[in-house]
């Protein structure tokens, strides 16, 4: 079923194509977010859930 739709929408790989784009730069922009996050913030926001403030 899937596959009729995408032979019956013209220039479905471009769609296809952009949305992988977007989905890998999100988890790269992410991935490089936490490599670059400061030690004491991770270790503050994982305490969080467990203080009584």
């Amino acid at each position: 079923m899937f596959k009729q739709f995408l032979h019956g929408v013209t220039g479905s790989e471009v769609y296809l194509i952009t949305s992988l784009g977007i989905f890998l730069l999100f988890f790269i922009l992410v991935a490089v977010m936490l490599f670059f996050m400061k030690k004491d913030h991770i270790k503050h926001m994982s305490e969080l859930p467990l203080s009584n403030d």
